[in-house]
């Protein structure tokens, strides 16, 4: 019996490495593990709640009715607090079978909790003395969302840019060297560029207000801008990567992202141009906001998903972050990632329904919006390639520090 038990620890040991992580339990989670835990049946009902109230506040804004924007108000905010409660009331069992079944009856407890909220914000906006007040403070909440909200969406949309690369890295040697990270970063803005001359004379062949407005000077504003991008971008990333950048693995990563994160930098300068001269089609705007919803569920669920299973994969030491539980897991990213796209939502339609002083319309909107992710999406192009210099030890410099003086191998 005595030694028995001995041996018992000794077993346990022989499923952990040196390094203290559990080799029995998996460190990485594939990305069709991913899309079914995100797509399955027991979320379905969420998903499709989400579509519905998006739904519902853009028919709402189409109206341009001033109580669609005390509507949005109401329910924008109601619905996201009550989705934000359900994620945190998940860590009880209870709440998470309840919410997490495949039938209607998962509705059940956002439903309360969102409409628990909206009544408590209904009864605020309509106060007799502080009802105008409360609107106002709303309002500029949701106008900080929206502002808030595109940054988010640069830095949450190189998730699946970020994936194809690592997975193209992985074909590459580790020493040696290779200048595809260098052309491919000139080649990808001037293809982006090309694509969107061909689908900006597409456009002038079926829309007759823009036919009119797509001239030598259009053309002149796009490709300076596209031009203006790009040259900041490469000079700044030449300086921070140095000679570092024909490292195989930096080069191909580097290379590949662009490849992608260029066509969503580009969409966001085609837009800026377009509204400009005509007003933005709120179809394209609400079609490609749905895209970007679903990408921003699902980047938010590959972090939280991988950063679980690293969690699990390490040992229960106070020495790594496996004893530590974050904040978001599988039973509840759902629910924070509808949480806060319906709030994302809420302020894009309410800013498109409502002349604020601030921003304006719908074109203001479609404006300052896409002028917010071309900046913030150079700098994010910028942080991915940093860190993947940092993660590789190749400097060791701050951000900002590592794009002051050349480097050398």
């Amino acid at each position: 019996m005595i030694k028995k038990e001995e041996n018992k620890p000794t077993e346990s040991k022989e499923s952990e490495s040196e390094d203290g992580q559990d080799e029995n339990k998996p460190k990485f989670i594939s990305q069709s593990e991913i899309l079914g835990i995100l797509f399955s049946r027991e979320t379905l009902y969420h998903v499709l709640a989400l579509f519905i109230i998006l739904a519902i506040f853009g028919v709402l804004s189409w109206t341009k009715h001033t109580l669609a924007s005390e509507f949005i108000i109401i329910f924008g905010y109601g619905v996201s607090m009550g989705y934000f409660l359900t994620a945190n009331l998940n860590r009880f069992d209870g709440v998470r079978n309840l919410s997490r079944s495949e039938s209607p009856t998962s509705l059940i407890m956002p439903s309360l909790t969102s409409l628990l909220f909206s009544s408590i914000i209904f009864f605020g906006v309509n106060h007799s003395n502080y009802g105008e007040n409360i609107t106002r403070l709303l309002s500029f909440g949701l106008i900080f969302v929206f502002i808030i909200w595109q940054f988010a969406q640069a830095w949450w949309m190189r998730v699946p840019f970020k994936e194809f690369a690592l997975r193209r890295m992985s074909n590459y040697p580790d020493k040696g060297s290779n200048k595809i990270g260098f052309y491919l970063n000139i080649f990808s803005p001037i293809m982006w560029t090309a694509i969107g001359l061909l689908l900006f004379y597409a456009l002038s062949l079926y829309l007759v207000e823009f036919s009119e407005n797509f001239n030598h000077l259009f053309i002149i504003f796009w490709l300076f801008l596209m031009a203006m991008m790009a040259s900041a971008s490469f000079y700044l990333l030449k300086k921070m990567s140095g000679n570092f950048w024909y490292d195989p693995k930096v080069a191909s990563f580097s290379a590949f992202f662009a490849i992608g994160y260029w066509g969503f930098l580009s969409y966001h300068a085609a837009v800026f141009l377009y509204s400009f001269f005509n007003e933005p089609s709120f179809v394209f705007d609400l079609f490609f906001m749905i895209i970007t919803i679903i990408l921003v569920i699902y980047s938010l669920s590959v972090q939280t998903l991988r950063t679980e299973a690293r969690r699990a994969h390490l040992k229960d030491s106070n020495h790594y972050i496996g004893k530590a539980t974050g904040l978001m897991g599988r039973h509840n990213v759902i629910f924070y990632a509808i949480s806060f796209t319906v709030a994302y939502g809420a302020s894009n339609f309410f800013l498109a329904n409502s002349d604020t002083s601030l921003i304006g319309g719908f074109q203001g909107v479609s404006r300052v919006s896409h002028l917010i992710v071309i900046a913030s999406g150079i700098i994010v192009l910028l942080i991915v390639n940093y860190n993947l210099l940092t993660g590789r030890g190749l400097i060791s410099e701050g951000f900002v520090e590592s794009m002051r003086n050349p480097k050398d191998n």
